[in-house]
């Protein structure tokens, strides 16, 4: 930082004056003192040769004469010098103009103190402002940091402070730097999946609209279609409507788990009330594929779910169970609780699933290569997986090509 920049800040500008201030009183200060000590200098002075030259008058001898040199005189014998020397102008009214000796003690003690207190001064000021501009110069540096926020490209300050204000905030800025950050990119990442999401349903209802479009035109355009066709076309309409309807409310359900906006009723009860709402609604199409639904195990283990929610999520992977279970095959619900874990098994001896595939299984909008339902739109194990871990459990898929697939829901105790 240089210092035309330094000193545009107000902190800097208060600061240098303050020294400067304090350097002229200083000075002050020193030329008073001295001057004190002049004048005290200069009346021992006048003491001390009053004495002496009262001795030499008076006829003393040598060695009380030099004694008188470095030893003060008694009081009286100073009172009894000075009433001799006053009559002939020496006394402690002399002015400094006249004591040449005092003038060189005053003179030399303001060229010692004066530059000494200039250059402590001086050199503290420097050291203070080199602190200074250190602090500004971090401070710079988290202005630039904390600008590049709004944009999520917050770099992380690098602060040799160990200890103290400076060190606080450094840190709680880093700290919500990375939070900011992480807030936009999480932003970003939505962003980038609501626009697949809207997509994904483009092209999903793209098919049932253009069908009905079709069949709609064709019941309009042919008044004279025989009436087993029409009823054909009006079935296939309310296969389509019906398709649209499921898709709809399923991305409704996907939608407001997503945004938070379902409070699951979870309280701790029985799975069997449960396992039994799931597969009501598909007992006739099992039947349909003379397929054996088995439920067995612990279904009376209890564990905290939402009663209605969770049957949804197992109804739809049961569903997607059936559908790739050949005529005649078996689907299997087990309960096993363990001392910490409580897990779901459901079990089928269908086709199986490819291990790479097993990857897009969870996916919305994924729709298996062999799926021999015209209505799969390949968002119900999307929506299972969500309620299951809104729910804090878990679901995962065991599956080998040829013997079949099961997914294990867990949950903790």
């Amino acid at each position: 930082m240089d210092s035309l920049k330094f000193y545009r800040n107000p902190e800097a500008r208060k600061v240098t004056g303050k020294f400067m201030i304090i350097l002229i009183i200083g000075i002050i200060a020193i030329g008073l003192a001295s001057f004190i000590i002049a004048k005290n200098i200069s009346k021992t002075l006048i003491n001390q040769n009053a004495v002496i030259l009262s001795n030499i008058l008076e006829g003393k001898k040598d060695t009380d004469i030099i004694k008188n040199f470095y030893e003060k005189g008694s009081s009286e014998e100073i009172s009894k010098a000075k009433e001799f020397l006053s009559s002939y102008g020496y006394d402690e009214n002399i002015t400094l103009d006249s004591d040449e000796i005092v003038q060189g003690i005053l003179k030399n003690m303001l060229l010692i103190f004066i530059p000494i207190l200039v250059v402590f001064l001086v050199i503290l000021y420097f050291c203070f402002v080199k602190e200074l501009k250190r602090i500004y110069i971090k401070i710079n540096e988290i202005v630039e940091s904390t600008g590049a926020m709004s944009n999520g490209e917050f770099r992380e300050i690098d602060g040799d402070y160990k200890e103290g204000e400076m060190a606080l905030l450094i840190s709680s800025l880093n700290y919500m730097g990375d939070r900011v950050n992480n807030s936009i990119e999480l932003l970003r990442y939505d962003k980038e999946k609501l626009k697949d999401f809207l997509s994904d349903i483009s092209h999903q209802l793209k098919t049932p609209l253009a069908s009905l479009v079709m069949f709609n035109d064709l019941l309009r355009e042919n008044e004279n279609m025989p009436y087993e066709d029409r009823v054909k076309f009006l079935d296939k309409s309310e296969e389509q409507l019906g398709r649209m309807e499921w898709l709809i409310m399923n991305l409704l359900k996907v939608g407001r788990i997503e945004a938070n906006a379902i409070r699951f009723e979870k309280e701790k009860q029985p799975l069997k009330e449960t396992i039994e709402l799931a597969i009501s609604s598909l007992l006739q199409e099992s039947k349909k594929k003379d397929q054996e639904l088995i439920v067995e195990g612990e279904v009376n283990a209890e564990v905290i779910h939402d009663k209605e929610w969770l049957a949804e999520a197992l109804s739809n992977i049961i569903k997607n169970a059936i559908e790739h279970t050949d005529i005649g095959g078996k689907v299997k619900i087990q309960v096993n609780k363990g001392p910490l874990i409580t897990k779901i098994y459901i079990k089928d001896n269908g086709r199986g699933i490819s291990e790479e595939l097993q990857k897009k299984i969870f996916k919305r909008f994924y729709k298996g290569e062999n799926s021999s339902n015209p209505k799969s739109i390949g968002i119900g194990l999307s929506l299972s997986k969500s309620i299951i871990e809104e729910m804090d459990g878990e679901i995962k898929l065991i599956s080998e090509e040829g013997k079949g697939s099961t997914f294990i829901v867990s949950f903790f105790n």
